[in-house]
């Protein structure tokens, strides 16, 4: 199942070129978190840091984690691992049986 991405990049249409990053609400609808930006590396970067994209070295391998920089995570573009999703925990209805 692919990972869908709640942040993109949209061009403003205007000369000089203005780039932002929009997040995709509940309502479907696409809100500004980021911009306007003339820079369209740094629209890219920080749009794949609100993703949580993984880093990549030079040859296109993803990057570990650094133990001694506690407060960086280098695995991850800008620093930060994404928040992980808290999961809904299933309880299993017991059915008893009847004794005659």
């Amino acid at each position: 199942m692919a990972k869908s991405k709640n942040y993109v990049i949209s061009e403003t249409g205007e000369f000089p070129a203005q780039y932002k990053v929009l997040h995709l609400d509940e309502d479907g609808i696409y809100r500004p978190v980021f911009g306007p930006d003339p820079d369209l590396e740094d629209a890219e970067r920080k749009c794949a840091e609100m993703n949580g994209e993984r880093s990549r070295n030079d040859k296109g391998q993803l990057v570990a984690d650094d133990p001694p920089t506690p407060d960086v995570n280098e695995a991850y573009v800008g620093g930060k691992a994404p928040k992980k999703k808290a999961t809904k925990k299933t309880t299993v209805k017991k059915t008893t049986t009847k004794k005659k």
